[in-house]
């Protein structure tokens, strides 16, 4: 009897310790900021230089593996286009609303994402080259990516690399497939 207690005691404890190690992540609403680099891919490459990019991401964990969202993201490109002019930049901003889902794996996470919003080049710049029409701004704007994060030693906080992928329909070279930027960032996320 004071054997069987003193097992069930042990695997309590141990079950408790182990528990405890976890460091659970919080859960509901976060913050993410972050920076990185923006390129488009082939054919509005060879116009449009790679670029650093700035985003925030505001969002609720429905559950502790999907979430819903809204990203905002502003990037900064040479425009490569043959001269003249010379030495033009223009802005990208876009605006979304996206889901995640994801699972954890003690303190790291991987997630999918994706969604829906709308993109905005700042200049005409891109018109010479045709990948935009005169007077033409604004494309919707899909995206989709994939990402992981490290949670930190203080339940809140998270730091991840994330990568997506936006396709913008309206924005397309002569001849070729819709516009289509790679948005790679490293960011800090702050769960409330």
């Amino acid at each position: 009897m004071i054997r069987g207690a003193s097992i069930a005691a042990a695997i309590a404890i141990v079950s408790f310790a182990a528990t405890a190690d976890a460091r659970p992540a919080s859960q509901g609403w976060y913050t993410e900021g972050g920076a990185g680099a923006v390129a488009f891919l082939p054919k509005t490459n060879k116009d449009a230089a790679l670029g650093p990019g700035l985003g925030v991401r505001i969002g609720y964990d429905l559950f502790s593996f999907f979430s819903v969202g809204i990203s905002l993201g502003a990037s900064s490109h040479e425009a490569t286009v043959p001269a003249p002019p010379s030495g033009e930049w223009f802005q990208l901003y876009r605006g979304a609303a996206d889901a995640r889902i994801g699972g954890r794996f003690d303190r790291l996470a991987l997630f999918i994402e994706g969604g829906i919003g709308a993109a905005m080049i700042s200049s005409n710049i891109l018109m010479k080259v045709g990948i935009t029409d005169p007077g033409q701004r604004f494309s919707v704007a899909f995206q989709a990516g994939a990402g992981g994060e490290y949670q930190l030693e203080n339940r809140h906080y998270a730091i991840g690399l994330g990568v997506d992928g936006v396709m913008m329909p309206s924005f397309k070279p002569p001849g070729g497939s819709p516009a289509i930027a790679l948005d790679t960032r490293l960011y800090l996320r702050y769960t409330y």
